[in-house]
């Protein structure tokens, strides 16, 4: 699949198959927005508001609303933002090999491990973090060799998908 030692493209082939085992593998969820339950929504914050409005709250009562109706939703759209283009940049990503960086320790669930890559994209060398990649989680070390998949487009937009053999070049120097 490689083009050259750092990088390699996907020219008009097939994408890449998505299967639950790489789910699993890469810690990719199932894809599913379910629509946001307007009506009940609009219940709760009623119902939440009225007592703040009859004590004349009414920063409260906004306060409130806005949660309610604009940034819950906005959250559930931008969670499911971030799952569409990582499965994007799965199936149709370019491939390159590069480096760990650093690994930021994870939080309490052991999950949301950062690492810190360093790779070659189209003859330019890119910096990302990748947060909660899976392979933190299996011993990967800074200095590590891995395989990254990014977008075309936006190279921080990257996955660290497993591990990589670096390569050997063999050299003669002559005395």
């Amino acid at each position: 699949m490689s083009s050259d030692s750092h990088s390699a493209t996907r020219w008009g082939g097939p994408p890449r198959r998505l299967t639950a085992e790489v789910r699993e593998l890469l810690d990719l969820p199932i894809v599913k927005l379910k629509p946001y339950r307007w009506a009940f929504a609009c219940v709760l914050v009623a119902t939440a508001c009225l007592p703040l409005v009859l004590a004349k709250l009414w920063t409260l009562a906004a306060l409130a609303a806005a949660i309610g109706l604009v940034i819950v939703p906005a959250v559930r759209w931008f969670e499911y933002r971030e799952a569409l283009w990582r499965e994007d940049v799965f199936r149709s990503g370019l491939e390159a090999k590069g480096r760990v960086l650093d690994i930021e320790p994870a939080g309490p669930q052991r999950r949301d491990h950062t690492i810190r890559v360093e790779f070659v994209a189209r003859g330019t060398r890119v910096r990302a973090s990748v947060i909660g990649c899976p392979l933190a989680r299996k011993g990967l070390m800074p200095a590590d060799h891995v395989v990254v998949l990014y977008a075309e487009r936006r190279p921080a937009r990257c996955l660290v998908v497993g591990r990589s053999v670096p390569e050997i070049v063999d050299a003669i120097f002559e005395d």
